[in-house]
């Protein structure tokens, strides 16, 4: 087995084992953050989209009601078990037009000019073998079609929303069959705009443009960070965590976490987010 499968199967695992408790911390990051990507990503009335690593619906949601009952949204992610309780939640929702299926997005699995748009919530960042595995997608766009996807911003490997001493006590548990996430957050192709946009523009598309968001996240809590955690990357450092030594390392983890309240209690954390949108050539959207 390859090490980019290797890494496809830990993300699936993670994902999976994480599908029954994804976003139910109370900490408000994806769906505000999903809906902005949805904005930015700019379907409309008719519009075919596919939503990669579409999670709990974030993006995928406001994509459905931003092309109304003429236009359809395919979501698509790794872990079988997120697939199958988003499916779960929008036939409860009796959201019509959409599908949700099981499918790596690295290896997207549809015929050319499929789609008018393609959004992808924080899942680049996920992908071994990008910006290669990116060549796909315009032609799955055809001409004038839009790719937008979201990622956290970061300095040295690591995004504001993980405070490095925090990550500190996390890191000894991450697999070490597995690139460490702050190494692969070091990427050549993703170190500055410039590094972006000249390996997306080397994919096939014609047009890169990148924006950079701030805001602040109220966590709450040291506790409600930990329980955040288990639905990002660092859950795969979580389950090696030896059960004798978890409540230790909870307790270790929160407490760093708490040290960052300011003068009025609060406990804000920013969050930088890059927003990444590339167009396919001519009829260009605006």
């Amino acid at each position: 087995m390859s090490a980019d499968d290797r890494h496809a199967e830990t993300i699936t695992r993670v994902f999976d084992d994480a599908a029954a408790e994804f976003d139910t911390s109370g900490l408000d990051f994806f769906t505000p953050l999903g809906k902005r990507l949805a904005d930015l990503a700019g379907s409309g009335p008719g519009d075919r989209v596919l939503d990669v690593g579409c999670g709990m619906g974030s993006s995928l949601i406001p994509a459905a009601e931003r092309v109304g009952p003429t236009g359809f949204v395919t979501g698509i992610d790794l872990a079988p078990e997120m697939a199958r309780r988003l499916a779960a939640i929008l036939l409860d929702r009796k959201v019509t037009n959409v599908r949700v299926l099981e499918m790596d997005g690295e290896r997207p699995d549809f015929p050319d000019n499929s789609f008018e748009i393609i959004q992808a919530g924080f899942s680049v960042m996920h992908f071994s073998s990008a910006p290669a595995s990116l060549s796909r997608y315009p032609r799955l766009l055809g001409r004038g079609g839009r790719f937008c996807y979201s990622e956290l911003v970061d300095e040295d490997g690591l995004p504001d929303l993980v405070p490095r001493e925090a990550f500190a006590e996390l890191e000894p548990f991450f697999p070490t069959e597995l690139p460490n996430p702050r190494e692969r957050g070091l990427t050549p192709w993703n170190r500055s705009a410039e590094s972006i946009r000249g390996a997306l523009l080397t994919q096939g598309f014609a047009r890169v443009n990148l924006t950079e968001e701030t805001s602040e996240v109220d966590v709450g809590s040291g506790r409600r960070w930990n329980a955040w955690t288990m639905s990002t990357g660092l859950r795969q450092a979580w389950a090696n965590v030896p059960t004798a030594e978890l409540d230790a390392v909870q307790a270790r983890t929160a407490a760093l976490i708490e040290q960052k309240r300011d003068v009025r209690g609060r406990l804000l954390l920013p969050v930088r987010v890059r927003y990444v949108a590339c167009e396919t050539g001519e009829g260009l959207r605006g």
